[in-house]
């Protein structure tokens, strides 16, 4: 098991590394600001609990710190990503920060309601609150994606897989979490594991995203009425003028 934990670990810190570095190129950090500060913090944080903090009291505040942390950029990846990728469909967009509003609202009853349980293990109470926190991300990110296949909205595939990273690490991590929770300490090592082994096969999946060579669409359109494909009303001027001057044309002519 020690085998496999350095493993993830190594294979992990390479490939964050990696997107790190990819992700100075100036068309993959405009895709996104707050995923690439997510990559730093994770990286960072990650490197520095594996290999600088040896003291366990300090490391075990410092991973507490780190996990709140990137529970907060992740919300940010999230709010600009619904900024920015839904910038076209207004509709979509405003539907979707009412849904931020009802995860907050959930949350805060789900805190309230079922209040963690203070074990004998030192991961207990912060555990409870991340793993519920990473629960309400989750769910956002599941409207994110439905939103998408409902109204068939059309994104790059860039953005696709960055959405699909997420829901591919959130979801077990999510649970995981939980699970660490509700069965306590002898689940930990576990259930780090698959964590761990969730996340890299996330990171691969963003490799993929920062590999591709598709460009950030910033073209001012408008989206029709069906919600569907957005139209560039530049491109639907430029085709209307010869229209115009033809049927100007044939006038004369009569």
């Amino acid at each position: 098991m020690t085998t496999l934990k350095d493993g993830l670990l190594v294979a992990g810190l390479i490939t964050q590394l990696f997107l790190i570095l990819a992700g100075l190129r100036k068309r993959n950090l405009e895709l996104s600001y707050s995923f690439f500060i997510y990559l730093v913090a994770s990286f960072v944080s990650s490197f520095t609990i594996s290999y600088l903090i040896q003291d366990s009291a300090s490391n075990r505040l410092f991973y507490v710190i780190k996990e709140f942390t990137l529970d907060a950029l992740k919300t940010a990846v999230l709010i600009e990503f619904n900024h920015r990728v839904f910038r076209f469909y207004p509709q979509v967009k405003r539907s979707n920060y009412w849904f931020f509003v009802l995860a907050i609202f959930g949350l805060c009853l789900y805190l309230w309601l079922i209040p963690a349980e203070k074990g004998s293990w030192w991961g207990t109470v912060p555990l409870d609150v991340h793993a519920k926190i990473m629960q309400a991300n989750c769910f956002l990110f599941f409207v994110f994606a439905g939103s998408i296949l409902f109204y068939r909205l059309h994104l790059d595939q860039r953005h696709k897989l960055l959405l699909v990273g997420f829901l591919f690490s959130q979801f077990p991590l999510a649970f995981g979490f939980a699970a660490a929770v509700a069965f306590g300490e002898p689940a930990r090592a576990l259930v780090s594991r698959l964590n761990s082994s969730f996340f890299v096969i996330a990171l691969l999946i963003w490799a993929k995203v920062y590999l591709k060579n598709d460009t950030v669409d910033n073209t001012r359109s408008t989206p029709d009425a069906g919600m569907g494909r957005p139209t560039d009303s530049g491109s639907s001027k430029r085709e209307e003028g010869p229209l115009r001057l033809g049927e100007l044309a044939s006038r004369r002519k009569g």
